[in-house]
């Protein structure tokens, strides 16, 4: 029998990369910003899915952020700080999913065995 959800344990490691950099940020674009709705109809993978995907660009625009206070090509310090902030909470909501699905999982193998 395959562990399927035992692989989620893996996906914190993913974002973790993104979140621990350094993240600095610029204002959200347009691609975050317009972020897809998720559908009833979605399923339980495509939901975290998208909200990996959205961590990760959030994560890359408060990088890209950063990276121009630093340079000197921005003095928008604020943006800096909201777009990590953001980055941060989507990081630690993903956190928080994954924790809660892995036991939810863990108590439905320990009802089996």
């Amino acid at each position: 029998m395959t562990d399927s959800i035992a692989a989620i344990g893996h996906m914190g490691h993913t974002v973790q990369g993104t979140h621990a950099v350094g993240v600095g940020a610029t204002s959200l674009t347009s691609e975050t910003a317009g972020a897809a709705p998720i559908l009833s109809g979605d399923s339980l993978l495509a939901r975290v899915q998208a909200g990996l995907e959205q961590a990760r660009v959030l994560g890359a625009d408060a990088e890209r952020a950063t990276a121009l206070v630093r340079s000197g090509a921005s003095c928008d310090v604020e943006g800096v700080l909201l777009a990590t902030r953001k980055a941060d909470a989507a990081f630690q909501m993903l956190q928080a999913v994954r924790n809660a699905m892995l036991e939810a999982y863990a108590q439905v193998r320990d009802m089996r065995g």
